[in-house]
C-alpha cells in the first residue's frame, strides 16, 4: 500500500526488481519507465505518474549498451525537471566511466569527473561501489555526488551461506577498500595481493603462499575480463584449495570472463548488473540510503 505519496520510485527495466522492493520498503509509489527506440536509434522517454511536486527517484543499471543507457538516464531527469519534480535522484547500481579517475596521460579525459557533470537536471546522484581509486570521495568530484557500499549485504550473504573456516582475499591493491571491510565485519582474516597491469587485459599476479585445504572467498568490485581474478584462482587451486568462491560487486563479465572463472570457482555477484550470477541482493543498500529523503 502507498503511504508515502510525496515519491516515486521510477526503474528503468534492468533494475524493475530492485526499484520494486525499494518502492515497496519506502511505501512510495513504484513505476516503469517506458523506453521506446525510433528507427534511427533515438529514444523517447515516459513516466506514468505525474512528477510535480514529488521526489523523484531514478534507478538504472549503467552497463551493456553503455552510452544508449546513458543518454536514457538523461532524458529521464530532464522529463521530472520538466514536469516540475521538487528533487531528482539518481540511484545508479552501476555507474560507468568511474575508472579514470584522473589525468593518466597528457590531453586524455579525466572520464570520471567529466561524466557526472552531464547529470546537470539530477539533484542528487548517488553511486553503488563505483571505481574509483586515487579518489576516496565522490564529492571530491560533485557536490551533488555520493556512494554507498554493498559491503553489508555481502557479508550478510557470506555469513548466511559459508559455514565454518575460510580467508578473505583481495585480489590486488584497489580491492582492499572492499575485502578488507568485508573480512572486518566477517572477523576474518584477509590477504591483498599485489599485481602489476601492462595493459586492459595483461597483468601480472604477484604469488603468495595459499594453505592446502582451505576455503577461499575472493572479493573484488568489478570482474571485467576475469584476468586478475583467474590469475589468483589458479595459484590457490595449484596449491589444493578446499573451495573457492569467487564474489565481485559488479559481474560485467566481458569476454567469456565467467566461463574463465568457473574452471577454478564457483561465482557469485550482486544485482548492480543483472545477469544468472547475481545472487546478492543490493536493494537493502539503496532503502537504507534512501530513508533519509522520506
Amino acid at each position: 500500500m502507498v503511504k508515502n505519496d510525496r515519491m516515486i520510485i521510477a526503474a528503468f527495466p534492468d533494475v524493475v526488481p530492485i526499484g520494486k522492493k525499494v518502492a515497496a520498503a519506502l511505501k512510495a509509489k513504484f513505476e516503469e519507465i517506458r523506453v521506446h527506440k525510433f528507427p534511427d536509434n533515438e529514444f523517447n522517454i515516459k513516466f506514468k505518474n505525474n512528477p510535480k511536486g514529488k521526489k523523484v527517484v531514478v534507478i538504472n543499471s549503467i552497463f551493456n549498451e553503455t552510452n544508449q543507457k546513458l543518454v536514457e538516464t538523461l532524458l529521464a531527469g530532464g522529463v521530472a525537471k520538466d514536469y516540475g519534480a521538487k528533487k531528482i535522484i539518481l540511484v545508479a547500481t552501476y555507474l560507468p566511466y568511474m575508472r579514470q579517475d584522473t589525468h593518466f596521460s597528457n590531453y586524455d579525459s579525466f572520464s570520471a569527473k567529466h561524466m557526472l557533470e552531464i547529470f546537470a537536471d539530477f539533484d542528487k546522484i548517488i553511486a553503488i561501489d563505483p571505481h574509483l581509486h586515487r579518489i576516496k570521495n565522490m564529492h571530491y568530484l560533485s557536490d551533488r555526488a555520493e556512494s554507498i557500499t554493498a559491503d553489508d549485504v555481502i557479508a550478510d550473504y557470506i555469513k548466511k551461506r559459508f559455514k565454518g573456516d575460510f580467508e578473505i582475499i583481495g585480489p590486488d591493491e584497489e580491492s582492499q577498500q572492499w575485502s578488507a571491510k568485508i573480512a572486518k565485519i566477517l572477523k576474518k582474516k584477509v590477504v591483498i595481493l599485489h599485481k602489476d597491469r601492462f595493459g586492459d587485459s595483461r597483468i601480472k599476479q604477484v604469488s603468495f603462499n595459499f594453505d592446502k585445504n582451505k576455503n577461499y572467498i575472493i572479493i573484488d568490485d568489478i570482474i571485467s575480463t576475469g584476468k586478475t581474478i583467474a590469475g589468483v584462482l589458479g595459484m590457490i587451486e595449484k596449491r589444493g584449495a578446499k573451495k573457492i568462491v569467487c564474489i565481485g560487486i559488479h559481474g560485467l563479465l566481458t569476454n567469456g570472463a565467467d566461463k574463465l572463472i568457473k574452471k577454478y570457482a564457483e561465482l557469485i555477484t550482486t544485482n548492480t548488473i543483472s545477469g544468472k550470477y547475481s545472487r546478492i541482493d543490493v536493494s537493502p543498500a539503496i532503502i537504507e540510503r534512501l530513508k533519509k529523503e522520506i
